[in-house]
């Protein structure tokens, strides 16, 4: 089966059990079950971000946006069926890595196809990560006593303020998964910045409901989405993405 005609069997499982699989992370965050699908046999971990991406080094972390804390990335995990796993999300991200390999952005660009294709990669990156905040507790915070009954709290509740509410942790988690389900992404095409670059290292970083930067040092391509923006033009998206990136890491963006 073409990638294509996987990518309308996902949409459309996702479709048709979105409630199942919302309600029942919310009734038990810790829920094995697909995350995509539903499913609950043929469980697999599938990693929030693709082991590719940081080249399978189980040492390197990022930092956790509340918690302050370090995070190994091949631990970083949420459950989804072996279809879903390795049928659907293995092929697109071959698909992704075969252009990423052969598309020299000094002299060409992505076609529309595969600009959608791009978008939905880090959708559904945005996706497990709302789901894995779900799934882990905010243990301590650094520099903060400890307070027992917080520490029990998924780290979802206190995402971008720290009195934001359980329901709109769930439905920005309702949200994230619906994405998913649509086909088109044309109208966020100037939200996503594909850029050059020749750093030797892979780096990430990444704010829930807000955007992603993710640098593929294998491939010297950049990737910076804007999850919620929309943008009259690519170069407003690309200005804006450049100086987050600056404020990130204290240089140009390349």
């Amino acid at each position: 089966m073409s990638l294509n005609k996987k990518l309308v069997e996902f949409r459309k499982k996702i479709r048709a059990n979105q409630t199942k699989v919302i309600t029942s992370i919310i009734d038990e965050h810790s829920i094995n079950i697909c995350v995509f699908c539903g499913e609950t046999d043929n469980l697999t971990r599938e990693h929030v971000i693709p082991q590719w991406v940081y080249e399978r080094c189980t040492k390197r972390t990022f930092i956790t946006t509340i918690n302050k804390n370090a995070q190994t990335y091949n631990k970083a995990t949420v459950p989804a069926c072996k279809n879903c796993n390795n049928s659907i999300l293995g092929e697109l991200e071959r698909f992704l890595t075969h252009k990423f390999n052969y598309v020299d952005l000094r002299d060409e660009y992505f076609i529309n196809d595969e600009i959608n294709k791009i978008i939905l990669w880090l959708e559904i990156i945005e996706y497990k990560f709302h789901v894995l905040n779900l799934r882990r507790n905010l243990n301590k915070v650094q520099g903060v006593e400890y307070i027992p009954y917080i520490g029990k709290m998924p780290i979802a509740m206190f995402q971008g303020s720290l009195d934001q509410s359980p329901s709109k942790v769930f439905s920005n988690l309702r949200n994230a998964l619906k994405t998913l389900a649509l086909k088109s992404k044309v109208i966020k095409h100037n939200s996503l910045c594909i850029l050059s670059t020749t750093n030797p290292h892979f780096h990430f970083f990444h704010s829930t409901n807000n955007f992603i930067f993710i640098e593929l040092a294998q491939y010297n391509v950049a990737l910076f989405y804007f999850y919620k923006q929309e943008f009259a033009t690519y170069a407003e998206a690309a200005a804006l993405a450049q100086e987050i990136v600056q404020r990130e890491y204290g240089v140009a963006g390349k």
